[in-house]
Formats: structure tokens, sequence, C-alpha cells
């Protein structure tokens, strides 16, 4: 599903409006969804996701397609940085962990220093941007997966690093295509929805769109002409956060896990 789509179903369900997909293709300065007439729209909405592009592009290239598959004994899990090179580590890890189940060696921590010999080992597992190699079965199917190196640090409850991210990720010279189309249009209410995938916002602020949202910003942004509310949402969270002239409210984006 496209983000123009989601953000569509999102806010439809929100609002209970129609929403419809004002771009067609035709022209470059189209906007994505409206509700309201063609001519006369109440609402101009451009969808613009926040994303690590960096990571992304590792994550499709590993990651997502599962684990990989091999001849060694157990089942092991690698740690990768977020930026590396899926193709080289797909011809290497076999033998890599083969050397370890060999050597009775269940796991691995680059920079931590194992054994005298094992220093060609750490070395070929930092030229590879991978972080740690664990066992976590033994025996199992020759699974190996790969795990993006983990993100840290303190967890934002309140939301309060919202008001000025968002300020910024409005400001920021890549975003001038979403101001220039909703500058030029004739709705009474120009609104934008930010999708942010993993790792597309800094930790604090991804902690909280993946929490509980028990609570809401205590400030108001300060956004950009002629935004006049913003839609943001995790795509891995249940709940999202909106503000327009009215404050901030939240929404609900799926169903929780039961």
């Amino acid at each position: 599903m496209t983000v123009e789509r989601w953000a569509q179903q999102i806010i439809e369900k929100e609002l209970n409006r129609l929403v419809v997909v004002h771009d067609d293709g035709s022209q470059r300065s189209m906007y994505d969804l409206r509700i309201g007439a063609v001519e006369a729209p109440d609402v101009a909405i451009e969808c613009v996701g926040a994303v690590d592009s960096v990571f992304t592009k590792t994550w499709n290239a590993g990651p997502a397609k599962g684990p990989l598959r091999s001849k060694v004994k157990g089942d092991w899990i690698i740690g990768i940085a977020r930026e590396t090179r899926i193709g080289k580590i797909q011809q290497r890890i076999e033998s890599i962990v083969q050397k370890l189940e060999e050597g009775n060696v269940h796991n691995v921590r680059v920079g931590h220093l194992l054994k005298r010999d094992d220093s060609g080992l750490l070395e070929e597992l930092d030229c590879l941007d991978i972080r740690y190699v664990r066992c976590f079965r033994m025996p199992g199917t020759g699974l190996v997966y790969m795990i993006p190196e983990g993100v840290g640090g303190g967890v934002d409850t309140t939301g309060n690093a919202l008001p000025q991210w968002i300020e910024e990720f409005l400001r920021d010279p890549k975003q001038e295509d979403v101001l220039f189309k909703l500058r030029y249009t004739g709705a009474q209410e120009r609104w934008v929805f930010v999708p942010v995938t993993h790792r597309g916002a800094p930790w604090p602020l991804e902690s909280y769109l993946t929490g509980e949202l028990d609570c809401l910003p205590a400030t108001e942004p300060s956004l950009p002409s002629p935004v006049t509310a913003i839609w943001v949402a995790s795509t891995f969270g249940t709940h999202g956060v909106r503000w327009d002239s009215a404050g901030w409210r939240s929404f609900r984006i799926r169903e929780e896990s039961k």
C-alpha cells in the first residue's frame, strides 16, 4: 500500500469524511489527496514520508527478504550496520559461521577479543560491517538472520520533541516541493501527513510514536506557510498525533495486537 492510500484510509476513518486521491499524475504540481470538490476543495493534503533512505536500502536488500539458508548446524543472528554491503555478507557469512561452529564459539562481538588467534575473524567481521554474530539454537536448521544494529537512548513519553522536529522537517529544503504544491491550491485548509518509518526520526520521537501516546505535546508547532495542520504517525505504531488550530489530538492507525 502506498503512503497516500494509507493516509487516505486513516483520515477517512478518523474524520468520517470522504477523502479522494487528487494527484492523477497529469501534472507535477498536483497535491496527493483532497476533501471536497476539485474546483473548490475544503482540504488539500500532501503526504511525505520521514525515511532513513540508507537504512531502508539496507533493510530491503537483506533483512526484509528473510533469513539466509546455509549449511551450518545451528541457527544464528548477525547484527549489521545501518549501511553495509549485503551482497558481501551473503557470500561470506556461511564460511564465517562454519569456523565459529568448528571452534565451538557461539557468541562474537566486534571489539571484544576472544583469543589471540581470533584477530583475523574479527577483522573480517569489521570489514563486512557486522557488529556481532550469535548462535541462538543448536542444533538448528542452518538459518542466519540479519538484524540491523539497534537504536537507543532516552524514551520520550510526553511528545515534547515532536513540535520542533516537525518544524525542522517541513522547513528542510527537501520538503520544498511539498510546500509548493500546497501553496498554489484554492483549498481552505492545507494539511501534511507524515508517515515515519523505522529510523526516519530521532529515537526519542520514534519511541513516542510507537508508544501508548498517553500524553500529547505541550506546545504547538510553528508550521511553515501554507501548512495549516499536520498528521504524524509511525508505520509501526497503533496511534498517531495531529495538530490544527484546535490543538493536539491522537488518532488510531490500527487495532492493537491482542
